[in-house]
């Protein structure tokens, strides 16, 4: 909505990143008014007595679940598609604020038709730097636009009591998400699965897994407790006796720079090829969506292929 109004407007990069966040505190707010009066319906007329026998401090307070009875009374709120939006404001940037040479309308237009027939177009904005692959000016504008939806979400308290816990605990949501939004500035195109973590789009990650940790780990994770979930698929060889100690001291030092959560799914691309293929003969398949682990045959088709576009990573 802030590119359909401000983006033809728009003087510089400032001017559109404030109409951006503009929109963001309203939606936020917005946010936290509709699921306050939904807690409140559910007490009014949902109550749940097994619920609140089995959660602490709800009999001695004397008051029910819904209606704030529990000690801690977090709730948890799921960012999607930081990393599209990440990647679309430094597209925008770079190519038509910052002397890339693409105007404004000429970006719309190509946002409106799906990128159909503006193939040179999307091609440069693959070009352009991509969150994922430890590099500043993407990370940057990630960390940035993370600051951002963090913290405004904290700033308000639900009905029930608590906070509003930031989180990007997509499990399997990520595909049906991406149905109803148009093309993206990143280069997505309508109806298109978004990120399925706080992670990078998957297959823009092309620095290798150390580029990748260190660019999700300066997000400033500690403002999301809810858990942000990062995705990542490793090659079979990197499990190999040699390769375990190296192996170990990547993942410790992703949680010794501010890392929440890892997700990792351990299949080759030649494997995830033919399970697509032929996903009956590979029923027995687990991999990692996005805060579990599934069976592939479970998976319906989307999903199936959002796991094979994921980069595979290799020591």
């Amino acid at each position: 909505e802030t590119l359909r109004q401000h983006l033809l407007s728009a003087s510089d990069f400032e001017t559109l990143w404030g109409a951006w966040e503009e929109e963001v505190r309203a939606t936020v707010r917005r946010l936290s008014e509709q699921v306050s009066e939904a807690q409140e319906e559910h007490a009014r007329y949902q109550p749940q007595p097994i619920r609140t026998l089995f959660v602490d401090d709800c009999l001695d307070a004397g008051i029910e679940f819904n209606a704030g009875g529990a000690r801690y009374n977090w709730s948890v709120v799921n960012v999607a598609g930081l990393a599209n939006v990440a990647d679309s404001l430094v597209a925008l940037k770079e190519l038509v604020f910052d002397g890339g040479g693409v105007s404004a309308s000429a970006y719309w237009e190509a946002l409106a038709a799906n990128y159909e027939g503006h193939a040179v177009l999307r091609q440069r904005i693959a070009r352009c730097p991509r969150y994922g692959n430890d590099d500043a000016r993407a990370d940057g504008m990630a960390r940035r636009v993370a600051e951002l939806v963090f913290s405004e979400l904290r700033r308000y308290a639900p009905w029930r009591g608590g906070r509003f816990v930031p989180a990007c605990l997509m499990f399997v949501t990520y595909v049906g998400a991406g149905m109803p939004v148009m093309a993206t500035p990143d280069g997505r195109l309508a109806g298109q699965p978004i990120a399925d973590s706080i992670g990078p789009v998957a297959g823009r990650d092309q620095g290798g897994p150390t580029a990748l940790m260190r660019s999700v780990a300066s997000i400033p994770q500690h403002l999301a407790p809810g858990t942000l979930v990062t995705n990542l698929r490793f090659a079979p060889a990197m499990f190999t006796r040699e390769n375990r100690p190296r192996l170990i001291e990547l993942i410790r030092t992703y949680f010794c720079l501010g890392g929440l959560q890892l997700q990792i799914t351990v299949v080759d691309q030649e494997t995830l090829e033919r399970a697509v293929a032929d996903p009956e003969a590979y029923g027995d398949l687990i991999v990692r969506i996005g805060g579990y682990s599934e069976y592939w045959r479970n998976l319906d088709d989307a999903l199936r292929r959002s796991v094979l576009e994921r980069t595979e990573h290799v020591l």
